[in-house]
């Protein structure tokens, strides 16, 4: 008999384990969380969180928390291309946009990295109630039809505990131990290189010379890398992020190693350097052949690795995290049938693959492309917002057979299977996104005429808003063209902002036709 019970356990927790913590904890889930690392780690890794993971957190009432703990140097936005940090400039480019220049999105990128972003994610998550356990690892799981029994080994006393959970989320990363342990192989271009970073302590003050810039890319015969600046004005804490070869391992990089590469990149032989820490991990291009193995899913670098060109990895599992949340909460709560868990990969996959692929295509834009790939290449806010889903989740329209991974989000169609187009909506007088709604209900869009689709969607427990009933002539126009109906028509939109129904125009029985439509959703037909 198991020590304890829980609905999820999660297994990892940095950003994506985090950020499952936290997205069920929302839905009223309370999640066990194992790490067997005993504080979040202080290597920066992801430095950015994408306008769709900052639209998620947004919802959750979180975007002033991370914008508050952005990188030192976020607000100078651009990169610093040189071959050392007194070396020659090469040129500079832009970063990611802190806006959203489209207006696709509700808000724009945060310049954060992952050791800033972990802390919130799990501050959240606890007071939401998450039982997030650090310095515990999961050392052994069985499975069968009903739920995981796993035991946890508590890494400061050595005790063991039994835990059963109905279902286990591995957020283990990409050596990926549970992934490997179930059998379930990748496939992708497999591994380009290693990334190491260096945390260290040294004045560059004199040798950034006044010049403003988020990050710095530095290239010389002696190190490639990134440079960039963990602490405020008065810190002298920066972080080195060299590549190495196919195969090596920053283990083999002593601390005069790390002292040496860190000299190269400033361009200064005799530099004091204090390094306090040093880690690595595969520049790779990868997707899992499935994400779930029964009562097992996969989520973030787990499923699916890319290289960090873009800053689409660590956001796409966060995303995944959010996909998988709501699924599971309603599966848990008796809301869904089991099948609704099937189309966590049925949606997520595709997704993935094309990401994938877009990373490893602005990986290899330093080298050269091939006119193939080149071709393939798509605009960040495509990639960002652009998916499409093809799922038993989605209720798709006759003659809608498009196999389109993605659509241009800039030119939305509103069809069943995309993100609901940013609208700017007014509630009880007070002007507010659409996406900032969307924080766990399903809610019922109607057009200026679609009074008669109200009582309905209350009856079946839908979150329910008539476009034109407070907005602009104007805000009304942008729904009825973005989303495809008509006046009387309506839109049904899931808890992750994706469109599952719609009807152009109002129909004879609102309520039966909603009722079937949340039942076929919901898998629960």
């Amino acid at each position: 008999m198991a020590d304890e019970t829980t609905e999820v356990l999660i297994v990892g927790g940095s950003m994506v384990g985090l950020a499952q913590a936290l997205f069920l904890a929302r839905q009223g889930i309370r999640p066990v969380l194992v790490e067997r690392h005993a504080e979040i780690s202080a290597h920066p890794r992801a430095q950015a969180a994408s306008p769709r993971t900052m639209e998620l957190l947004r919802a959750l009432g979180l975007e002033d928390a991370v914008r508050a703990r952005e990188n030192p140097h976020a607000q100078y936005g651009d990169i610093l291309q040189a071959e050392s940090l007194t070396g020659a400039e090469l040129g500079r480019f832009d970063g990611p946009f802190r806006f959203d220049r489209h207006e696709v999105g509700t808000t724009g990128w945060t310049l954060i990295g992952q050791d800033r972003l972990e802390p919130v994610l799990r501050e959240r998550a606890e007071e939401l109630g998450a039982d997030i356990r650090f310095a515990t690892e999961m050392t052994e799981f069985t499975q069968d039809a009903d739920g995981v029994t796993a035991v946890l080994r508590d890494l400061g006393d050595g005790s063991e505990r039994t835990v059963r959970a109905r279902y286990l989320v591995a957020a283990d990363g990409s050596r990926a131990p549970i992934r490997t342990s179930l059998g379930i192989g990748h496939h992708g271009p497999g591994v380009f290189g290693r990334q190491m970073n260096i945390v260290f302590h040294a004045d560059l003050d004199p040798y950034v010379a006044g010049r403003t810039f988020f990050l710095c890319f530095v290239s010389n015969p002696a190190v490639k890398g990134v440079l960039g600046k963990l602490g405020g004005a008065d810190s002298d804490r920066w972080v080195l992020a060299p590549s190495l070869p196919p195969g090596a391992d920053h283990r083999v990089y002593g601390t005069e190693d790390c002292v040496e590469l860190v000299r190269a990149a400033v361009g200064v032989p005799g530099l004091p350097v204090t390094v306090e820490s040093s880690t690595s991990w595969e520049i790779a291009a990868w997707v899992a052949d499935r994400f779930r193995s029964g009562r097992v899913l996969l989520a973030g670098d787990s499923a699916h690795v890319m290289p960090p060109t873009g800053g689409f990895g660590g956001n796409m599992g966060i995303q995944d995290a959010h996909n998988l949340a709501w699924k599971l909460a309603r599966v848990l709560r008796g809301q869904a049938g089991p099948g609704l868990l099937d189309t966590y990969e049925q949606e997520r996959a595709p997704v993935a693959e094309f990401t994938v692929d877009q990373g490893v295509i602005r990986y290899l834009q330093r080298s050269g492309l091939d006119e193939a790939a080149a071709a393939r290449h798509r605009p960040e806010t495509t990639v960002l917002f652009g998916h499409v889903y093809r799922s038993d989740a989605v209720l798709r329209e006759a003659g809608d057979d498009d196999t389109a991974v993605i659509e241009d989000p800039t030119a939305p169609t509103g069809r069943p299977g995309t993100r609901a187009p940013h609208l700017p909506l007014v509630r009880q007088g007070k002007d507010v996104a659409l996406h900032d709604l969307l924080d766990g209900d399903f809610w019922l869009l109607a057009g200026p005429g679609g009074s008669a689709w109200q009582e309905p969607a209350a009856a079946l427990g839908l979150s329910f808003h008539r476009v034109g009933a407070e907005e602009s002539p104007a805000v009304a126009e942008r729904f009825l063209a973005r989303y495809g109906v008509e006046e009387t028509g309506a839109v049904l939109l899931r808890p992750d902002g994706f469109i599952a129904w719609r009807a152009g125009r109002a129909v004879g029985n609102a309520g039966g036709s909603l009722a079937a439509v949340l039942d076929a959703v919901l898998r629960r037909a």
